[in-house]
């Protein structure tokens, strides 16, 4: 489940970054963050660091609980189980 969570956390991303008009260079240049990284980030294929998700937000100019509004503790469960495959 934690590969699904990520490929939600990156669609709410780009969302976001599109609504505010952001092209992934000019949110690698507010943010520090290089363009390929946040490619990676949105396509859900590389995990996101907190200090790189404060970053994107504030590059954003939307508050962290922005970016997670997609979430439901319902859908999103965490299985130990899925570390050992």
């Amino acid at each position: 489940m934690c590969n699904n969570f990520r490929k939600y956390l990156g669609q709410s991303i780009r969302k976001i970054r599109s609504e505010k008009g952001f092209t992934q260079e000019s949110l690698s240049l507010e943010s520090g963050i290089s363009r390929s990284h946040i490619a990676m980030i949105e396509s859900g294929k590389r995990d996101i660091t907190v200090n790189s998700l404060f970053k994107i937000s504030r590059a954003l100019g939307v508050n962290l609980a922005e970016i997670f509004e997609f979430d439901d503790v319902e859908k999103f469960t965490f299985d130990i189980e899925e570390l050992y495959e």
